[in-house]
C-alpha cells in the first residue's frame, strides 16, 4: 500500500471531533427517515406511489451517503451548512401531501443549525422551511388547514430557539469549566511546587519530621526521621528496623504507647525522652513532641511528629553530672574545714568586734558554698529540682544580704554599688535558689566591671509579679554573644580576658528563675555595660507552694 493509501486509511479510521460531529447528525436524520419507509412499506405501501415522497426518501439516503464519503476535515463551514438546508428540502419532498405528519423531520436540521450555526443561518432555514409549507399549502389547500401549518411554523421556530439558547449557555458552561480547570490546574502546579520546597526544607534539617493526617496515617516524613527509625523510604508505612526503650538497656515500649501512636491517638506532649536502639546496633536517645496542626482544611488538619536526636546533650549533661559529683566531693572537705576553724576563731574571748564580724562573714559563706556543693549532684537542673520548699519571704532582705557581701570585693576595686530597693517586697519563692540568683548576677557586674565603675541593683513590685533589675558599667557583651550567654560553659573572648569561670553560672540562674516561672532578660552594649531584669510571678510561686503541698 502506498504512503497515500495509508495516510486515506488512518484519516478515516480516525476522523476528527467534527467530522463525527457531522456524521452523528446526519445519521440520525438518514435512520429516521429509514424507519418511516419502512414502517410506509407495511403500514401504507400507497405512500410509495407518491413521486415526491419517494424522492424525498431517496434524496435524504442519499445525502447521508454523500456526507459518510466527504472528507469534513478538509471542507469550509459554509460547505457544512449546505446539508441541513438540503435534508429541509428533501423533508418538505417528504412531508408534502402528507398533511404535514412527517414534518417532525424538520426538527433535526433545524436542531443541527440551532446548535452549531449562528441566529442568520437559523433564519435562513426557518425562512426556507416556512417557503415550503407556504407553497404546499397553496398548491393543495384542501389537504391541511392553515392552523396546521401554524402550528408546526410555531414549533419549529421555538425548538430553534430553544435549542440555540441551550448551546449558548452550554458553551458559556464549557467556557467557564475551561477556566476553572485552568484555575485548579495552576493552583495543583502552586500546590505541588509548595509542598516539593517544604520537603526540600524538612530534608534539610537534622530534625526528625513527620505529619500524621487524623485518621492515623503518616502522611510526610523527612529524610531525618526516615534514618532515625530505619524506615524503608520508599514505602514508610513498613514497621521500623528501629526499636524504641524506656531506659538504656530497659524495656521496649509498649506500642500504646510510643510517640506515633501517641500522636496519633491525638496527644500533645512536649520533650518525651526515648532510647532508640537502632538498625546500625547503636543508641541514640531522642527528644519527641507532637503538636497539633491548626488549619482550615479538614483534610489538612492532624498532628506533627518531632523528634530530635539530643544523644551528645544527654552525654553531655551526664559528664556534667560526674564532675559535678567530683567537684561536690572535693570541696566538701575544704569547706567543713574552713567552716570549723571559724567556729573556733569566735570562741576566742579575746577578737575584736572587726575581727568578730569577719570570722562570721566567713563563717556565713562558707556554709552557704557547702549547700551549693551538696546540691551540685542535681545535673542538668542544678540544684533545684530536689527542692520545693517555697517561703513567703522579704526579698529586700535576699537582695541587701547578698549587695552587702560583694561591697568589700567592689571597694577593693574602687566600683560603687547603688541599692534602690522598695521597703516590703514579698514573694513565696525558695529563698535560698533566689539569693544564688542575686549573687550570680551581682558577681557577674562586679568581675566584668573595671575600677571607678558602677553597679546598681534595683528591686520593686511590678502588678503581680516582682522585677530585679542589676545593671553596670562594664565591658558589655556584643550582639553575637548575647543570646549565646545562658548556654552552659559558654564564655565570651572578652569575659575571658577579663576575668576567670566556669560559664555554669548563668546557665543555673536561668534554670532557677525558670522554675520559678519567671524570665530573665538581657539588655548590652559592647563597652557601655549590661543590664539584667529578672521577673518573678508571685502569685504563680504561691500556686506552686500549694501544689507541692497537696
Amino acid at each position: 500500500m502506498t504512503a497515500g493509501g495509508r495516510e486515506k486509511l488512518q484519516a478515516f479510521e480516525t476522523p476528527d471531533s467534527r467530522t463525527r460531529s457531522i456524521w452523528l447528525m446526519q445519521l440520525v436524520l438518514g435512520a429516521a427517515t429509514v424507519t418511516v419507509a419502512a414502517l410506509a412499506t407495511v403500514i401504507s405501501p400507497w405512500m410509495f406511489g407518491i413521486w415526491h415522497f419517494t424522492v424525498g426518501v431517496v434524496a435524504i439516503v442519499a445525502i447521508t451517503m454523500a456526507v459518510l464519503a466527504i472528507p469534513w476535515a478538509r471542507r469550509s463551514q459554509s460547505a457544512v451548512l449546505a446539508v441541513p438546508f438540503l435534508d429541509a428540502l428533501a423533508i418538505g419532498f417528504v412531508a408534502s401531501n402528507t398533511e404535514l405528519r412527517l414534518s417532525y423531520l424538520w426538527i433535526l436540521p433545524v436542531t443541527w443549525v440551532a446548535l452549531y450555526f449562528d441566529y442568520r443561518a437559523l433564519i435562513g432555514i426557518l425562512a426556507l422551511i416556512g417557503a415550503i409549507l407556504f407553497l404546499d399549502f397553496t398548491l393543495k389547500p384542501e389537504g391541511m388547514t392553515g392552523l396546521r401549518v401554524f402550528v408546526v411554523g410555531i414549533s419549529l421556530l421555538f425548538t430553534g430557539i430553544t435549542a440555540r439558547s441551550v448551546m449558548r449557555q452550554t458553551r458559556a458552561l464549557r467556557r467557564l469549566l475551561r477556566r476553572e480547570a485552568g484555575r485548579l490546574n495552576r493552583t495543583l502546579a502552586r500546590r505541588s511546587a509548595q509542598e516539593r520546597r517544604t520537603t526540600e526544607i524538612l530534608n534539610a534539617v537534622d530534625v526528625g519530621v513527620m505529619r500524621i493526617s487524623r485518621d492515623g496515617q503518616a502522611r510526610t516524613v523527612n529524610e531525618a526521621y526516615v534514618k532515625l527509625y530505619g524506615l524503608d523510604p520508599l514505602d514508610t508505612s513498613l514497621p521500623a528496623r528501629s526499636i524504641e526503650y524506656t531506659a538504656l538497656r530497659g524495656m521496649p515500649m509498649p506500642p500504646s504507647e510510643r510517640p506515633f501512636s501517641r500522636a496519633a491517638r491525638g496527644e500533645t506532649f512536649s520533650d518525651a525522652r526515648v532510647w532508640l536502639y537502632t538498625a546500625d546496633g547503636a543508641w541514640r536517645v531522642l527528644s519527641v513532641s507532637a503538636k497539633a496542626l491548626s488549619t482550615a482544611d479538614r483534610e489538612e488538619s492532624g498532628m506533627l511528629l518531632i523528634a530530635q536526636d539530643v544523644t551528645v546533650i544527654t552525654h553531655a549533661e551526664r559528664e556534667r553530672e560526674r564532675l559535678s559529683a567530683i567537684a561536690s566531693h572535693e570541696l566538701r572537705h575544704p569547706l567543713t574545714t574552713m567552716i570549723g576553724h571559724a567556729e573556733l576563731a569566735l570562741e576566742v574571748d579575746e577578737l575584736t568586734p572587726r575581727l568578730q564580724e569577719r570570722f562570721e562573714a566567713i563563717l556565713r559563706a562558707s556554709e552557704r558554698m557547702l549547700e551549693m556543693a551538696d546540691n551540685m549532684l542535681t545535673g542538668s537542673r542544678p540544684a533545684f529540682s530536689g527542692r520545693e520548699t517555697y517561703d513567703d519571704v522579704d526579698l529586700r532582705n535576699v537582695i541587701s544580704e547578698s549587695v552587702a557581701s560583694f561591697r568589700p570585693t567592689a571597694r577593693a576595686r574602687d566600683i560603687t554599688i547603688d541599692l534602690l530597693i522598695e521597703t516590703e517586697i514579698r514573694a513565696v519563692v525558695d529563698e535560698f535558689r533566689i539569693r544564688q540568683v542575686i549573687d550570680n548576677l551581682v558577681s557577674n557586674a562586679v568581675k566584668y566591671t573595671p575600677g571607678g565603675g558602677t553597679v546598681s541593683v534595683e528591686a520593686g513590685i511590678e502588678g503581680d509579679s516582682v522585677a530585679v533589675t542589676v545593671s553596670d558599667t562594664g565591658i558589655g557583651i556584643s550582639a553575637e554573644d548575647l543570646p549565646k550567654i545562658m548556654t552552659p560553659y559558654f564564655r565570651a573572648e572578652d569575659a575571658k580576658e577579663t576575668a576567670g569561670g566556669t560559664g555554669l553560672g548563668l546557665g543555673i540562674t536561668h534554670t532557677i528563675i525558670s522554675e520559678h516561672g519567671g524570665t530573665i532578660v538581657f539588655d548590652s552594649e559592647p563597652g557601655e555595660g549590661t543590664t539584667a531584669t529578672v521577673r518573678l510571678p508571685r502569685a504563680r510561686a504561691e500556686a506552686r507552694t500549694r501544689e507541692a503541698i497537696s
